[in-house]
């Protein structure tokens, strides 16, 4: 006797059933960071474990970019100062220690300072440990505070930028803790956040359209409590460093700042995030690629404003924001994605939202998410720079989805 085959609603459901897992969107986000670890990452882990490459000489102690941040608070300790502004001195600093600078240099503001001077007291790596640990947990802790639980902290850990964060050594996390825990909670930490804005002024660069939006929504009390968080670090650096570190940051820096945005290796272009990078590894020249960057800045801030001015939700406005800065920006590269990751893993997932994004927009969100390796295959394969492309279509979804969610633009 033949058996009976289920039909109809049954046979559905039954189908439904069997390919439960491959309709969970979890599913395809944890396979697309499986198989960008599995890549990307992984071939720079095996560099760190046998100290070779571009980034990982084998004199180098591994971890990166942090020799930056070791050598720094080695030579305040060691009272040499004046030399962490000297590009020269600098480099032979670290050319006694290991016999190569490996092309790195200080470029950051004297207050920076305060948090790293312990980490010379320490063996490079053990250093290197505690900076990655703490502001990995850090961050980990802010995003889950803002997310509403600690789930989000699974994503975060195989994401592909937590793993280009450790293995290069950089300030991935940090700014990543002060950048989401400043814009996602100004709304019910006015104070906290305008702390976090404040300390922000370690990487200045990342909150250029900050007092854009907090001026547009007259958040004031956010701006005095930045304002005075600044202001204090900056004096009190003044007070425990002089006033020669900060006139050598904003006038004695300027050729290694300028050979930085004006190198031409492949190597170099292939890793930054912006449209003057991409047009620079397309072949383009200083002006053209500048002229692309501004057409790109301007865009990014008219897209801010009309989000900022919806009446869109917290969510939506603070992922235009991150993806405005980012469109603005001239120079970020593939470690500086820990704020895109968490958004694009925010809207991705739903957060917030009575539906979540259909197919198109959700593989959109994947690829922000997993942008570093995207776009390391297409500069290998192809030569072409695609992470301003993902930012681009980005900054489109949220003005039309904001088009069509909120019509109505409150003045």
């Amino acid at each position: 006797m033949k058996a009976a085959t289920p039909s109809g609603p049954a046979c559905a459901a039954e189908a439904g059933s069997r390919f439960a897992l491959l309709n969970d969107r979890r599913f395809w986000l944890a396979f697309a960071f499986l198989v960008t670890l599995l890549g990307f990452p992984r071939s720079m882990l095996t560099e760190w474990m046998t100290r070779t490459g571009e980034v990982y000489s084998t004199t180098h102690p591994g971890g990166g970019d942090f020799v930056v941040f070791w050598i720094a608070s080695r030579m305040l300790l060691e009272g040499h100062l004046s030399g962490l502004f000297d590009p020269g001195e600098f480099s032979r600093y670290i050319l006694d220690l290991y016999g190569s600078d490996f092309g790195v240099r200080w470029l950051y503001p004297p207050h920076f300072l305060f948090f790293l001077a312990p980490l010379g007291l320490f063996p490079y790596l053990v250093a290197y440990g505690l900076f990655m640990g703490g502001s990995l947990a850090a961050f980990l802790f802010v995003a889950a505070r803002v997310w509403g639980d600690r789930s989000i902290a699974v994503w975060l850990l195989i994401a592909p930028v937590t793993a280009l964060g450790i293995l290069i050594g950089q300030t991935s996390f940090i700014v990543g803790t002060l950048f989401v825990g400043a814009i996602y909670l100004w709304d019910e930490r006015p104070i906290l956040a305008g702390i976090l804005l404040g300390l922000l002024t370690v990487k200045p660069q990342f909150g250029v359209l900050i007092p854009l939006v907090l001026l547009l929504e007259r958040r004031f009390l956010v701006i005095a409590v930045a304002t005075t968080t600044a202001t204090a670090l900056i004096s009190a650096s003044i007070l425990a460093f002089g006033i020669e570190p900060w006139r050598a940051f904003l006038f004695g820096l300027q050729d290694p700042t300028g050979a930085i945005l004006l190198s031409e290796r492949d190597a170099f272009l292939s890793v930054q995030m912006t449209v003057y990078g991409a047009a620079r590894y397309f072949g383009l020249d200083f002006a053209a690629a500048a002229g692309l960057q501004g057409m790109s800045a301007l865009f990014a801030v008219c897209s801010l404003i009309y989000v900022t001015l919806s009446s869109a939700p917290r969510g939506a406005k603070a992922a235009m924001l991150v993806t405005a800065t980012y469109l603005t920006l001239p120079y970020v590269l593939y470690y500086d994605l820990a704020a895109p990751t968490f958004v694009a893993l925010w809207l991705y997932l739903g957060h917030g939202r009575s539906s979540r994004p259909g197919i198109f927009v959700s593989v959109l969100l994947v690829g922000v998410a997993s942008i570093s390796f995207l776009n390391g295959i297409a500069t290998t394969f192809w030569h072409v720079n695609v992470a301003p492309v993902a930012f681009l279509a980005l900054a489109v979804f949220l003005i039309s989805s904001v088009r069509r969610e909120t019509p109505e633009v409150s003045g």
